[in-house]
Parts: structure tokens; C-alpha cells; sequence
């Protein structure tokens, strides 16, 4: 049997008695990174070793635990933190799992990302978790039209040494769209900021710890005269000002309440000049 164990991913407290008594009956425990283990393992007073498998485990990795599933015995897989078969090797081991019949089964628990994108205040109902930020350009310019198109809410991991310049990239590409950075999840110093990039980036001033960067569904930039010469063109069509919110709404992908805000700031402008 093949199980997939969720570990804290900060705060210890977070570590199920399911956890425990799973860790300590298994007949072996993989691990992403056994000195990771070793350190949940002594906090949870559980004295036992671990083997590694990680994503440069090889052949030789998958064969050593095929041999202790077709033998019948229990391996228990973690990660460094979180739900195992996130953005880590652990689906390898279920597919080699289910290639031997062998049962599968997961120790739920915390995961970084789905903290992350609840805390946030973004639109849940369609989302998708996209691994760390991309680092070129090229890709982060790719990603960004692909997030376009999904119009969704979409989930990164990022690294203290890179957050600061993706946060002045998005900046730069997608000023309006609304995004949440969330720091430490957990733990004593957890911080989570929501707003623009801009403003994200300003009230960012601690750069430690591990990150989750969470990016709205992404919003065409445009500024309030844009909006206010569509608008008015959607007008002049014969299109109700209820229609008009909401075709705006619908092309601009923001809220009606936020189109109507900025019509309204218009035409109470024009009316005072």
C-alpha cells in the first residue's frame, strides 16, 4: 500500500493524530528530503529513518519502492511540507502504484497553495495552480496571455530572492489586476497582502520566508476615460446604460459594480465642470 501523507507546512500543531500513527506504523517512509524528515519526525517524537526519493531518484528509485509494494508492504511518501504530488515526484509513485495493483490512499491535510488562494479573497470557483513564477521574461509573457484566456484565479510559489522583481513585473504588465502575496503560511509571522501589484509591492517589507503569490483573473488595462468612451459608444448603439455596465463588465472582466463606479465618477465629473 501506497500513502501519500500531508505534513505541516510551518506550524507543527497542524500535524494530525492520523499523521502520527501513520509515520510510525509504516513499513517504510519516503522522503523529498530526508533531513526535512528527520526534523518532523523528532518533533513528532517518532524515531525511525527515512529514504530519499525526489525528482532525481531515477529508475532505481521507483524499482526499490515497487519491490516494498509488490512485497505488500506499506510506504508512507512526504514532502518537504504540504500535500505530496504537488509540483513534487509523488504522482510517479501512484502510477507506479497503480501499475502494481497496489491500493493508494492520502493523509489529508495542509497544502500551501489552496492556503494561499482561500486567504486571498480572489474568486475561488475556477482556479489553477501553475508551480513556481516563471523567471524569463519570454515565459512570464506567455504566462500572462495564458492566464488571459483561462480568466481565472491562478496560484505560484515564489522565492524571497525573486518576489520583489515579479511583484515590479506585474507592475508593469498587469497594473489593475488584483493579486495577493501571502508570506510564512502558518506560522507565527504569516502576512498576507492583497491589492494591485503596485500596491502589493509597496506594503511588501519583509523579503523572508517562503512565498505564495495568488494573481486574480486578469484585467485588460484600461483607464476610466477608455471606459467612458466605450461606454458612451455602447450608448450611442442604443444600448441601455444597465446594458452597456454589463457588456463592459463582460469585456473588461470587472466587476459590474466597478464599471458602474467608474461611469458614474465620469459623468458627476463632466456634470461639476
Amino acid at each position: 500500500m501506497l500513502i501519500l501523507a500531508a505534513t505541516p507546512i510551518g506550524n507543527i500543531e497542524d500535524a494530525s493524530p492520523r499523521l502520527r500513527r501513520v509515520l510510525a506504523e509504516a513499513d517504510a517512509v519516503f522522503a523529498e528530503d530526508t533531513r526535512h524528515a528527520r526534523k518532523l519526525l523528532t518533533r513528532l517524537e517518532i524515531d525511525r529513518p527515512t529514504a530519499s526519493f525526489h525528482d532525481h531518484s531515477g529508475e532505481s528509485g521507483l524499482h526499490g519502492i515497487g519491490k516494498l509494494l509488490d512485497e505488500g508492504r506499506t510506504v508512507v511518501y512526504i514532502s518537504d511540507a504540504g500535500m505530496p504530488g504537488i509540483n513534487d515526484p509523488g504522482y510517479e509513485l501512484v502510477r507506479l502504484a497503480r501499475d502494481r495493483d497496489a491500493e493508494v490512499d492520502v493523509i489529508p491535510g495542509p497544502c500551501a497553495a489552496i492556503n494561499a488562494l482561500v486567504l486571498s479573497g480572489l474568486p475561488t470557483h475556477h482556479f489553477c495552480f501553475l508551480g513556481f513564477f516563471p523567471t524569463t521574461v519570454e515565459k512570464r509573457a506567455a504566462m500572462i496571455e495564458r492566464l488571459r484566456l483561462l480568466n481565472m484565479t491562478a496560484v505560484f510559489f515564489e522565492g524571497p530572492s525573486r518576489i520583489v522583481h515579479a511583484l515590479e513585473w506585474l507592475s508593469e504588465t498587469i497594473p489593475q489586476t488584483q493579486i495577493a502575496v501571502c508570506r510564512e503560511l502558518t506560522k507565527r509571522h504569516q502576512q498576507v497582502l492583497c491589492g494591485t501589484p503596485g500596491e502589493v509591492r509597496e506594503a511588501l517589507e519583509m523579503v523572508k520566508g517562503e512565498f505564495c503569490l495568488v494573481i486574480g483573473p486578469v484585467r485588460e488595462s484600461s483607464n476610466n476615460a477608455d471606459i467612458g468612451s466605450r461606454y458612451k459608444a455602447l450608448l450611442d448603439r442604443g444600448e441601455s446604460p444597465t446594458r452597456a455596465v454589463k457588456q463592459l463588465s463582460k469585456e473588461l472582466r470587472l466587476p459590474k459594480r466597478e464599471v458602474y463606479a467608474m461611469v458614474h465618477d465620469i459623468y458627476k465629473n463632466d456634470d461639476s465642470s
